[in-house]
Formats: structure tokens, C-alpha cells, sequence
């Protein structure tokens, strides 16, 4: 869908860190790529991004295009990708509350398995 995409939605291409080689791109979750980069967060930082975590996980490419959950506890709990407004914002638009989580997602905002690097 979008080379140079992380799950998550940030295009890699643009990051300044991606353009130094300080980092590789995430990938959607449907990519080969994405468990390479798991598996590299693991080794090196001794987690892994839940983001890319559940995405990979749930078997979704991009949070905000296939995920009905977006945007999540994951998302709304962390420092980034994204804005507290941004994510609000995002709420609105779909119709839902900013502080009910649909039926369906995880109880308490649980953090998949392998922890939270932010």
C-alpha cells in the first residue's frame, strides 16, 4: 500500500533517522519486515514497539486504514507517534468517545507480550 510505512501510519522515508541509517523502516504489519524489525528491537533495546507488536499480531497492515479499534489504548496511551489532540480528533470523526474503548478491545489497555519502548 505505502512503501516506507510503518504500521503505525509515519512514513519512514521523511524521518530524519531513517535518512541517516540510524533506523530501518517498521513496515506495515503484514510485512516480512515488520517481524525483522521486532526481532531487532528485542536484541537491541530488550522490547518492542506495541504498535507494531499488535499490528503484526492482529494481522493489520495500517492501524488507521484496517484497524476498526484505531485509535487504540496503545496509541492514545503513549508519547508518540501521534498528538493527544491528533488522536481526539481522530475519535471524533469516527464517532466514539474519547473515554469509552470499544467493547472489543483488550480490558485495562493491556500492552501486548514483549513490553512498551516508549
Amino acid at each position: 500500500m505505502a512503501e516506507g510505512t510503518g504500521a503505525c501510519g509515519v512514513n519512514c522515508l521523511v524521518c530524519g533517522l531513517f535518512r541517516q541509517g540510524k533506523c530501518g523502516c517498521c513496515g506495515s504489519g503484514l510485512e516480512e519486515q515488520a517481524q525483522v524489525k521486532l526481532a531487532a528491537q528485542l536484541k537491541i533495546m530488550g522490547g518492542v514497539c506495541p504498535i507494531l507488536q499488535c499490528a503484526v499480531q492482529r494481522k493489520i497492515a495500517y492501524c488507521s486504514a484496517d484497524c476498526r479499534l484505531y485509535p487504540c489504548h496503545l496509541l492514545m496511551s503513549g508519547p508518540y507517534p501521534f498528538s493527544q489532540a491528533y488522536l481526539e480528533m481522530q475519535l471524533r470523526r469516527r464517532g466514539r468517545p474519547a473515554n469509552k474503548p470499544p467493547a472489543d478491545e483488550p480490558a485495562g489497555g493491556q500492552t501486548p507480550p514483549g513490553g512498551r519502548l516508549h
